[in-house]
C-alpha cells in the first residue's frame, strides 16, 4: 500500500528529522523513497528585480543536488531504495510537489510543517496544507516540533460517520494489521445534531478485532479531537480530507485543515 512514498524536504534540519520515521515506514511495508526539493519560485517572482531567473534556478540546483545526494545516501543506509528527482523542479511547491508523486506514482506524501503562526497560517495556509487539500494520494505531515517517537503506535482515528472517513479505513487497518497499533476512534457530534449510533456501531464492527476505544464528544469537531489527541496520548490524527461544503470551511478550511493547522502530533490526510 506504501511500498513507495514520496519525501518533500527543504534541507531543513527539522524536516531531516523526519527521515528518523523511515525505519517505521519500512515496518508498514515501503521499500522506495522518492525525494523532491522544489525551488520555490512564489518568493522571487514579482520581487526579483533585476535577477536573473535562469541562473538563480541553476544557482539553486547546483547547491542542492550535492544534499540531494546526501539525503539519498542516509535513506539507503537504512535499507531502502532512494530516487531523487532531478533536475531539481522550480516553481510553486504544492503544485510541484504533487506533480512529482504523480508521475513517481508514490501511494503517500510525507513533509513537515514549520508552523509559520496561527494569523499567518490561516490568511495564507501552508505549503502542506495546500499539499493535502489538492493530492489525490494520501498526505502525513510532520511538524517540526513534534515530541512523538513512534508514528503509529496510537492511532486516533478521527470519524466524522460520513464517506470521507470510512476511506480512512483502509489505512489505519493496513498499519494496524502491520504493527499491532492501538486506535482510538473519535467521533464529534456537533451543536444541533444527534449522535447516529447505529452508523457508529457499523464503523466499530468493522474495527472488532483490532485494539480500539471508541470515544465520542460534543462540541466543535477540531477543538474536540484535538483534545482527545492530547488526553489519549496519541502519537498521530488520520482524518478524511473532504471538499469544504460551508461558508466558513471555504474561507478558514475545513475540520481537517484545522486539525492539520493546530495538532502537535503528526496527521495523515487521506482525500476522499
Amino acid at each position: 500500500m506504501f511500498e513507495r512514498i514520496l519525501f518533500a524536504t527543504d534541507f531543513s534540519e527539522p524536516n531531516l528529522k523526519i527521515l528518523d520515521f523511515l525505519p517505521e515506514f519500512k515496518e508498514i511495508g515501503t521499500e522506495e523513497v522518492v525525494v523532491v526539493r522544489v525551488i520555490n519560485l512564489n518568493r522571487v517572482v514579482g520581487v526579483a528585480g533585476g535577477i536573473n531567473i535562469d541562473e538563480y534556478i541553476e544557482e539553486c540546483r547546483r547547491e542542492a543536488e550535492s544534499k540531494l545526494t546526501e539525503i539519498v545516501g542516509r535513506i539507503e543506509c537504512l535499507g531502502l531504495k532512494a530516487k531523487p528527482i532531478i533536475p531539481i523542479p522550480a516553481g510553486d511547491p504544492v503544485n510541484e510537489i504533487i506533480k512529482a508523486a504523480k508521475e513517481n506514482d508514490a501511494k503517500l506524501i510525507l513533509m513537515g510543517s514549520r508552523g509559520r503562526g496561527i494569523i499567518k497560517e490561516i490568511l495564507l495556509g501552508s505549503v502542506s496544507e495546500g499539499v493535502a487539500r489538492k493530492s489525490d494520494i494520501p498526505v502525513m505531515v510532520i511538524k517540526h516540533k513534534t515530541e512523538v517517537k513512534r508514528l503509529f503506535g496510537r492511532i486516533l482515528y478521527a470519524h466524522d460517520l460520513k464517506e470521507h472517513s470510512e476511506r480512512v479505513m483502509k489505512y489505519v487497518k493496513f498499519i494496524a494489521d502491520k504493527i499491532g497499533s492501538e486506535i482510538v476512534l473519535v467521533h464529534v457530534v456537533e451543536k444541533g445534531e444527534k449522535l447516529a449510533e447505529e452508523k457508529l456501531r457499523i464503523v466499530e464492527d468493522e474495527l472488532s478485532g483490532y485494539k480500539f476505544k471508541t470515544i465520542v464528544r460534543h462540541g466543535t469537531p477540531h477543538k474536540e479531537i484535538l483534545k482527545v489527541c492530547n488526553e489519549e496520548s496519541a502519537t498521530s490524527v488520520f482524518i478524511g480530507g473532504g471538499v469544504p461544503e460551508t461558508v466558513t470551511e471555504k474561507l478558514l478550511g475545513s475540520t481537517a485543515d484545522a486539525i492539520l493547522r493546530y495538532s502537535k502530533v503528526p496527521v495523515f490526510i487521506a482525500k476522499s
